[in-house]
């Protein structure tokens, strides 16, 4: 994508949004065409690793681990180990209390089942399973502070039951360069998932968190 054109679409987006007492982001919306979501092949499921980090806040992410795994509570903001998820199961107040404190959840491997079984039915329709294409099904090596790092710098595009992809790609703070660097490296990593390439792009917009969509 040309990034001029881009970067002048996000200052007609600036100027045509209020002025809000916090930082807004900004949001892609992109809206596809010529895709059957019956075909797995025709499925997005892709994560993005942005140049810049431009969320506006730390992602909260939760571990569930067994001692095996040490220096964790360090890294993360979050550690439940597998004999504290095995209580957990029925209990809707711990429950509830989880899934809603944290963003992300890493889980080692061999928990996946019991993760799956505790905490699945209510995280699935959230958006917040572990991602195995992510890297956060886990294990003993794995680099936790590389993986947080690599986290918060990640946007996640799948299509679910609509034909409409949406991502975070930085806050109204980050520079107009940032920003539309950001969303080139969305379209350069989505254009290879897709099966037609640019012929499944229906439309691309932009727009902050309180503002008009403006079509790229």
């Amino acid at each position: 994508m040309d990034l001029k054109k881009i970067q002048e679409k996000i200052k007609e987006v600036r100027k045509n949004s209020k002025k809000r007492g916090f930082d807004q982001t900004f949001d892609m919306i992109i809206n596809l065409q010529n895709i059957d979501l019956k075909k797995p092949e025709h499925k997005v499921d892709v994560g993005i690793v942005l140049p810049v980090n431009t969320k506006p806040k730390k992602l909260k992410i939760c571990a569930v681990i067994d001692h095996s795994i040490t220096g964790v509570e360090n890294i993360l903001e979050g550690v439940v180990y597998n004999t504290e998820l095995a209580e957990m199961k029925g209990d809707m107040e711990k429950i509830r209390k989880i899934i809603h404190k944290y963003d992300k959840f890493i889980v080692q491997m061999n928990y996946m089942p019991l993760f799956a079984q505790v905490l699945g039915r209510y995280l699935g329709p959230m958006g917040k399973m572990p991602s195995p294409k992510l890297g956060m099904i886990i294990n003993p090596k794995t680099d936790i502070k590389a993986l947080s790092e690599k986290l918060n710098k990640t946007v996640h595009l799948q299509t679910k039951k609509n034909l409409v992809l949406q991502a975070a790609i930085g806050s109204e703070a980050e520079k107009d360069e940032v920003i539309a660097e950001n969303i080139n490296k969305v379209m350069d990593t989505l254009l290879h998932a897709l099966p037609n390439k640019n012929h499944n792009i229906k439309n691309i917009g932009i727009k902050l968190t309180m503002s008009k969509l403006e079509v790229l």
